[in-house]
């Protein structure tokens, strides 16, 4: 059989706070220790607590022993075991177990001679109840190993207690063993903690775990194991060294401390005062690299520009066959190099460069991910019928619609989610009530957008014929996600004829790019001096 290593915490930390938790034992004398059981599929020990003759056995060990599954609700307290298709549910301190055979869905209730007790997550059930019950509930050849097999033929070294003595010069620490152990290892310091390891040895991690008000040990730590026990000391101030040796006219162990000598304090002030130094130096940095954060976050200095749809999103068609995509790109390009001529200090970040098709979601991403100060969408408008009279840019802002124009354009605009895979988990319904929530993100920034808005709708106005259209507002996802100043572009409508061979043509994209970049240096001016 396989030996399984089940658990190396300690078990429980004062018999007073488990006392309180399972309302069941206070007052009596609790030991916290381990036992060897066999179940169908392999040998290992099992945490365990003794309380008089009462033996109980931890919930989780067992099920790490025969391999089950558990589900717990912490804040009712209940643990569920799943195991050979049968689940085993157990509430702290109450005596009624919950058996459901999950294939047939046929239920009983068990009722236990003594409540579960619980204890910092983890639960215990009396080793004459919960044995039984798994064998009838699970069908597992569950034994406890006989203690004459499990320990061979020899005695198992326990640590029965330790003393501390303080010297001038230094600690030593006594461990009281009941047998000699072949080995013992210890760590050098690390940080504050020195680790004990003495293989093949057992103690009472409750009376061992102990915490001192002063001295060279603050506490001792114990964690026992199937194959070891390990003792963390944890140390008041650094020690020059330390060594450990077995006693030769006893079974103890010796563990001694030595304190540092006058020069080797000096040094380690020293070392101290370089320490602080070196903090002091680095708290003075981390302030200057605030500062530069602080400047760099109020210079407008990259710009994202957003071609709406792509790929296998073709947008509006125009009555001569031009596709909205191929507009939007090319305006947003055409910006670009604008942007490089005329504003160089500004970065140019692109959704897309070329025609592929981008999520609504991603393209918000894009900017937050870029650090974008200012993010512009781009796109054409169209009627239902074509041809039509209606033409002129149209610039919107993140906020409900207030009109049913408005709505509509964001209904279509928004449309392209469909496109999406699993769009439905990714987007939510921009209904009045929850666009509030969806654009939070947003409240910081609706003043530089308004006020980029208008002065965008100015530029435009000024450049481009056609009819001036007042900002509007409405509910766009592509602008959900840009935490930033945002507007989104409807440069004019496919549908009108006249329109559609101005957007198509060079020009044209080239005069709605001028339009936009001119807006861009007035606005970072105006927003870079407000900073200043």
């Amino acid at each position: 059989m396989k030996q399984f290593s089940i658990f190396t915490q300690t078990l429980i930390v004062t018999a007073l706070m488990f006392a309180a938790c399972t309302g069941v034992l206070a007052q009596e004398n609790i030991t916290a220790d381990s036992l060897q059981m066999q179940s169908s599929k392999q040998t290992g020990f099992v945490q365990t607590v003794r309380s008089s003759s009462v033996l109980y056995i931890s919930i989780r060990s067992i099920a790490a022993l025969v391999e089950a599954e558990l589900f717990e609700n912490a804040p009712l307290k209940k643990l569920e075991m799943k195991l050979s298709g049968v689940s085993i549910k157990f509430s702290a301190n109450n005596s009624f177990v919950d058996i459901t055979d999950l294939v047939t869905k046929h239920h009983r209730v068990v009722q236990l001679t003594v409540p579960v007790l619980c204890e910092q997550e983890n639960y215990f059930v009396k080793s004459d109840d919960l044995i039984p019950l798994l064998r009838s509930a699970g069908d597992l050849a569950l034994h406890i190993v006989p203690l004459a097999v499990a320990d061979s033929a020899a005695a198992i070294p326990m640590v029965t207690g330790y003393t501390i003595e303080e010297k001038k010069n230094g600690t030593l620490l006594r461990l009281i063993l009941s047998a000699k152990v072949k080995d013992v290892a210890r760590t050098q310091q690390v940080a504050e903690w020195i680790y004990v390891t003495i293989p093949g040895a057992r103690c009472d991690t409750l009376k061992f775990d102990t915490t001192f008000a002063e001295g060279t040990i603050r506490r001792i730590k114990p964690d026992q194991s199937e194959t070891s026990l390990q003792l963390s000391l944890q140390i008041h101030g650094k020690v020059s060294q330390s060594e450990i040796v077995q006693d030769q006219l006893s079974n103890d162990i010796l563990l001694t401390f030595i304190h540092p000598s006058v020069e080797e304090k000096k040094e380690q002030k020293i070392d101290s005062a370089a320490i602080r130094r070196q903090r002091a130096e680095r708290a003075h940095q981390r302030v200057v690299n605030s500062i530069e954060k602080q400047k760099k976050k109020w210079k407008l200095d990259v710009v994202v520009i957003d071609p709406g749809h792509g790929g296998h999103d073709p947008g509006a068609i125009g009555l001569i066959g031009t596709r909205e995509k191929d507009i939007t790109l090319g305006i947003a390009l055409k910006l670009g190099e604008l942007i490089k001529q005329e504003i160089p200090e500004l970065k140019v970040v692109y959704t897309r460069r070329t025609d592929r098709f981008i999520e609504l979601y991603r393209r918000g991403q894009i900017a937050n991910e870029n650090e974008g100060k200012i993010f512009v969408s781009i796109h054409c408008n169209s009627t239902e019928r074509k041809p039509s009279s209606a033409n002129g840019f149209e610039i919107y802002l993140l906020r409900p619609g207030k009109t049913e124009d408005a709505i509509h354009i964001a209904e279509k605009e928004n449309d392209v989610v469909k496109l999406e895979k699993d769009f439905e988990d990714r987007y939510q319904e921009l209904t009045e009530e929850n666009f509030i929530i969806l654009t939070m993100a947003q409240s910081a920034y609706v003043k530089q957008s308004e006020r980029f808005a208008e002065m965008l709708e100015e530029t435009m106005s000024a450049q481009m014929e056609g009819m001036r259209q007042p900002v509007k507002q409405a509910g766009f996802y592509v602008l959900v996600g840009a935490s930033m100043p945002n507007v989104l572009v409807e440069s004019g409508y496919l549908s009108n004829v006249k329109e559609e061979r101005f957007l198509r043509s060079p020009a044209g994209q080239k005069k709605v790019a001028a339009a936009i970049v001119n807006a861009l240096k007035g606005y970072k001016n105006e927003y870079e001096d407000e900073n200043q």
